[in-house]
């Protein structure tokens, strides 16, 4: 069976799984609302329209049902109105630039205390891969950022950590960077 939605004007199909709850509600004497397919707004039938349409007459519903009314929580305090925002032009061929975090200057090996040195002498490099990189307090990509690295910067690697998919590089106290993370190579050791 088909009706035309009240509020959006389209033709939709009575689900047939709908129709014993209908007639249920019908020998009680209470209108059905069947939700439109399209808009889905309860569209109200009585039971003259519905028996017209078993007997394939169009039939159009007689009015959505009204909105199921919810509560609303009261506010704790009033909010102050915001500024709105001011628009900056922007030039219509213009390409977003990547701009580098400011380096903070590396501490001498000497004043370096790792946190699981590598043997004597096998202290490793690296240089940046990608056009900026994180310099962050631990090895997690919400730990606090304390500087950046862009690409071909060179560091040396005092420790390494890894969970297995992520490899991490510690450069300093409270100094780690990413060195692959999600698969992508951010600094090449050598």
């Amino acid at each position: 069976m088909d009706i035309v939605c009240k509020n959006c004007k389209k033709t939709f199909n009575i689900n047939p799984l709908e129709i014993p709850g209908a007639s249920i509600d019908f020998k009680l004497g209470k209108p059905h609302a069947f939700k439109c397919d399209h808009c889905k707004t309860p569209n109200m039938l009585t039971k003259a329209e519905f028996e017209a349409l078993k007997k394939g007459k169009p039939a159009m519903a007689a009015k959505p049902a009204a909105p199921v009314a919810r509560p609303v929580a009261k506010p704790v305090a009033a909010a102050k109105p915001m500024a709105k925002p001011v628009a900056k032009p922007v030039a219509a061929a213009s390409k977003p630039v990547a701009r580098p975090m400011p380096a903070r200057e590396i501490p001498k090996e000497e004043t370096m205390k790792p946190m699981a040195p590598m043997a004597a002498g096998a202290q490793r490099e690296g240089t940046v891969m990608v056009a900026s990189l994180h310099v962050r307090k631990d090895h997690s990509t919400t730990s606090e950022t304390v500087s950046g690295l862009v690409k071909g910067n060179k560091v040396k690697v005092l420790a390494t950590w890894t969970d297995g998919k992520n490899t991490w590089v510690q450069i300093g106290p409270d100094q780690w960077a990413a060195a692959e993370h999600n698969g992508k190579k951010m600094i090449e050791l050598a």
